[in-house]
């Protein structure tokens, strides 16, 4: 099967002191769901944060959908949908106001057809003009 993540020998120091991964190394097959588990600071958020282009490598590499995130930062981020613990949305936004917004943030034209296709599928069109 073939990997959708896959994570070489990734290595991630902040200030080129604190280890948070030490030559990490999997892959991921499209459709797999995990889980990551871990006490605080065990490397779980650097690990998201690097796997979605929001941290530099230290050393290694990690690819997605065979796109490095490093080297190919546009491709892989584009394949990439995170939902971060904290949500900072603008609360009087639109639901449709706010994904609109986030395809500018990658560089992509407005599509509204396309954007109403991805809300009916998660079943909130309905709610395309509620505030967030």
């Amino acid at each position: 099967m073939t990997a959708i993540v896959e994570v070489r020998d990734l290595t991630k120091r902040y200030n080129g002191e604190k280890l948070a991964l030490k030559n990490l190394s999997f892959k991921i097959a499209k459709g797999e769901i995990i889980a990551l588990l871990g006490p605080n600071g065990a490397g779980k958020t650097s690990l998201i944060s690097v796997i979605c282009g929001l941290t530099t490598i230290s050393q290694g590499n990690v690819f997605v959908s065979g796109f490095d995130v490093q080297a190919d930062y546009r491709n892989a981020r584009s394949l990439i949908g995170l939902v971060p613990q904290e949500l900072m949305l603008e609360p009087f936004e639109t639901v449709m106001g706010t994904v609109s917004l986030s395809r500018g943030l990658f560089g992509k034209a407005p599509n509204p057809s396309y954007l109403r296709g991805i809300l009916e599928r998660l079943s909130l069109w309905d709610k395309r003009d509620s505030p967030i």
